[in-house]
């Protein structure tokens, strides 16, 4: 009588740990180049309580402290066993790939359209062109969510923060 063994669900093994502390890994190494950089921004000649570097720093260490716990968590918890239920990602898929490179060259149609076109026009086209990558096609979808998020980021941008756009 042969014996039936269950399938082993997931990698428990010490590639599983490393495989998930690659990406702490990378986001440290980012970390600390941000944080290099932000360190050799000059400060002015009188010095401020709050400098130019204040907020680069502030996110580099955010993002080194980020990968550190990442990279911790990796080798002290266990990894979490797949259920049945949920769907396990795939190989890439030819739709995903157009996506994904819609998205880039819509990104630098907007800025090259930006220089050309006021903002609340060459957001609104970016905004809805993004949408219909992803798959709006109402005119909600296309219209009216575009208009708002521009406006409302126009708003908040170009009118309370008096950031020139």
């Amino acid at each position: 009588m042969a014996i039936h063994h269950p399938p082993i669900q997931g990698d428990h093994g010490a590639a599983a740990r490393w495989r998930a502390a690659a990406p702490g890994m990378v986001f440290l190494v980012l970390g600390a180049v941000f944080l290099w950089l932000a360190r050799s921004i000059e400060l002015p000649a009188r010095a401020l309580a709050v400098s130019p570097r204040i907020w680069p720093e502030t996110l580099a260490i955010g993002i080194v402290g980020l990968s550190a716990l990442q990279i911790v968590l990796a080798f002290v918890t266990t990894p979490a066993v797949a259920d049945d239920d949920e769907d396990e990602d795939g190989p890439a898929t030819r739709s995903g790939i157009v996506r994904v490179v819609g998205f880039v060259a819509a990104t630098l149609a907007f800025g090259v359209l930006w220089y050309y076109l006021h903002f609340l026009v060459s957001g609104l086209i970016f905004v809805a062109a993004l949408t219909w990558i992803a798959g709006g096609r109402g005119i909600k979808d296309l219209l009216f969510f575009p208009a708002g998020v521009t406006v409302v980021i126009y708003g908040l941008f170009g009118l309370l923060l008096r950031v020139p756009l």
